[in-house]
């Protein structure tokens, strides 16, 4: 969106506070109904637009507007720093949507605001009903609000040959069989398969993951990995996991498959929080959230609906005793440090 007018308009409101992130753009604003969204990357430009527009028309008809730091390009990970430290809800944007889970699960912050009942997870009754019954659970008995679902797959670089089986379960991955055969999507010199990792850790065991590293030749970014398969880059690797956000914007034109395997995708779910509160008040920004207009844009990054997804298809995902029961991010350190002691001195070398 350009910088008019009504843009301006979302930043009527004074800041909560003197606090601002990145490029000096506030997480709130005081007087508005705070929306927070972590995106992937390949989607952000579309919901950017898709929800810019809608708030444009809402903030036209009511006095208390909708502000969210995306649709000024506020920076996320200063952004991300902020709501980790938040220690009381007037800290906290009234609608908060996170495609990872990296904040929501870190033990503070779901300790203050999930488990004590500040922030309600909100899942569609449509996907509720769809969902099988240990995902019932989930969102009925420990706040969960599973809001949307993406998935990681493994794409196969078709236009090189292998003189080695491909695999079929994600657990496959770990075999020193795929040394060097595969690339992992990251960026600022980390790889970007947490939940990936926690699944082999939670069914192989504690060195499931440096076991993993022996077999990865690159860590690159989504862009990087895409432009490299069917090329003649001498790096590129037969085996490429990557978020299929990313993987919906190769061309068709590259001599690439998506590995189906037996237990399925990765799921990546897409999690929304409200304020108990201001529920309420909410109300017509979660039913836009719920939209066909925000379906389309999302299905952009082949996510869905939660009440749109096939829950009967097979996909893998850590369990979620696993995930309840420990400290996400204490978790996620501590699989980084067994990673990296696996990994080759090049890996992040484009």
């Amino acid at each position: 969106m350009e910088r008019d007018g009504s843009v301006l308009a979302y930043c009527g409101a004074p800041p909560i506070n003197r606090k601002t992130t990145g490029n000096g753009v506030p997480l709130l604003k005081r007087g508005a109904i705070n929306l927070y969204m972590n995106m992937p990357c390949p989607l952000k430009v579309v919901c950017k637009m898709v929800i810019g527009e809608f708030a444009e028309l809402y903030n036209r008809s009511h006095e208390v507007p909708i502000y969210s730091p995306m649709l000024l390009d506020g920076d996320s990970k200063g952004i991300e720093g902020e709501l980790k430290a938040a220690l009381t809800e007037d800290e906290l944007p009234e609608v908060l949507i996170a495609s990872g889970l990296h904040t929501v699960f870190s033990k503070g912050f779901r300790t203050r605001f999930i488990d004590s009942g500040v922030y309600s997870g909100v899942t569609s009754a449509t996907a509720i009903e769809r969902m099988p019954e240990t995902y019932r659970r989930l969102v009925t008995q420990h706040n969960i609000g599973i809001y949307s679902t993406g998935f990681w797959s493994v794409v196969a670089d078709l236009s090189m040959s292998s003189c080695v089986p491909w695999p079929r379960r994600w657990t496959d991955l770990v075999d020193p069989l795929y040394k060097d055969l595969i690339t992992v999507h990251g960026y600022n010199g980390k790889a970007s398969i947490a939940s990936l990792l926690l699944l082999l850790k939670e069914q192989l065991g504690s060195s499931a993951a440096t076991d993993f590293a022996g077999n990865i030749r690159n860590v690159w970014h989504f862009a990087e990995i895409l432009k490299r398969i069917d090329s003649s880059e001498p790096r590129r690797t037969p085996l490429n996991i990557l978020p299929n956000a990313a993987t919906v914007q190769m061309p068709t034109k590259k001599r690439a498959a998506i590995i189906e395997f037996e237990d399925g995708p990765v799921l990546a779910p897409m999690l929304m929080y409200v304020k108990t509160s201001r529920m309420e008040e909410c109300r017509p920004l979660i039913n836009f959230m719920h939209s066909n207009a925000m379906s389309q844009a999302l299905r952009r990054g082949d996510f869905y609906h939660a009440g749109d997804f096939d829950w009967t298809q097979p996909f893998c995902f850590p369990s979620w005793d696993f995930l309840l029961n420990c400290d996400y991010e204490e978790m996620i350190a501590g699989l980084d440090v067994e990673l990296r002691k696996g990994l080759r001195a090049d890996v992040f070398q484009c």
